[in-house]
């Protein structure tokens, strides 16, 4: 049993050994490119090198001249943000109740829309929603609760945030 062991180590020490010697592929080149652009031109710096490391002074420059793609400032303007699909299904609509700032404090809905108010305050207290146009009675909302309306005919209406002039804000729906 120990001959067979001796035997089996020898050969593969001998399939490991011959992988790792006799590689003859010293025509074989490995490019190096470097692109470097100045002032709107592109220069490629191209080295070669044997598989061994030997560096070969074949450098090449060559100097390519770019053209940079005019932008036209207010399409780039119109396609800025996501797309909104419209499926004609009611929509919902967070205003977040943060840094003592209602965001976003103007809001455009449509009709059958809903609006979430959501207290993410810090520091944690609450806060009274009061309906400018009498639409909900007076709402405390706790930190991290929210209350939400449907809005359901077109018109302007106002909210706002007792004791925190800054949070008042405006749905307007159409």
């Amino acid at each position: 049993m120990n001959i067979k062991l001796i035997i089996l180590s020898i050969v593969i020490s001998a399939v490991i050994l011959s992988g790792c010697t006799g590689n003859n592929a010293t025509d074989v080149k490995i490019n190096d490119t470097v692109n470097e652009t100045v002032n709107n031109k592109t220069t490629i710096n191209e080295t070669t090198s044997d598989l061994d490391g030997t560096v070969s002074n074949e450098t090449e420059d060559k100097t390519v001249n770019e053209e940079q793609p005019l932008i036209d400032a207010s399409a780039e303007k119109a396609t800025q943000g996501p797309k909104v699909i419209d499926t004609g299904l009611p929509r919902t609509y967070t205003i977040r109740l943060e840094k003592f700032l209602s965001s976003p404090n103007n809001l455009v809905v449509a009709p059958q829309d809903t609006v979430f108010w959501i207290n993410f305050n810090d520091p944690v207290r609450a806060f009274t929603l009061v309906s400018e146009n009498g639409l909900w009675e007076n709402q405390v909302i706790g930190y991290r609760q929210s209350f939400s309306y449907t809005f359901n005919e077109t018109g302007t209406y106002n909210y706002s945030i007792v004791g925190f002039p800054r949070m008042n804000g405006t749905i307007i729906v159409k």
